[in-house]
């Protein structure tokens, strides 16, 4: 009995989450988030900007610019990934085409894969 008990409190606790800080986005169309290396990350899915922002304050640390290595289609960015020390991005068009793109968190461009959705 006490088993169903706790099965039945379960989802009361999981939703029982406290806001521990709120702050503005860094830009006004922010598409995807990440957290990883200490830093949480937005991409701005129109001006194409990467920010890094310190968690606790919501401070800019560092932003740069996604450029289009693709010359066949105008890519739009729609989602963030943190993951082995590099952030991944994924860029897509109106198909269902896309490419994940890789940057250091400095922003250098580290490559990219297909992916198709």
């Amino acid at each position: 009995m006490k088993l169903l008990g706790f099965i039945m409190m379960a989802p009361a606790i999981v939703f029982a989450a406290t806001v521990l800080e709120t702050f503005d986005a860094p830009d006004t169309g922010i598409t995807g988030l990440a957290y990883g290396g200490g830093s949480l990350w937005a991409v701005d899915g129109t001006t194409q900007n990467v920010y890094e922002i310190n968690p606790d304050n919501g401070a800019v640390l560092s932003s740069f610019y996604v450029t289009d290595q693709t010359s066949s289609y105008n890519p739009v960015p729609g989602g963030l990934a943190y993951g082995n020390g590099l952030v991944y991005l994924a860029m897509y068009s109106s198909t269902s085409y896309g490419k994940i793109y890789k940057y250091n968190p400095a922003g250098a461009y580290q490559g990219n894969f297909d992916a198709y959705c």
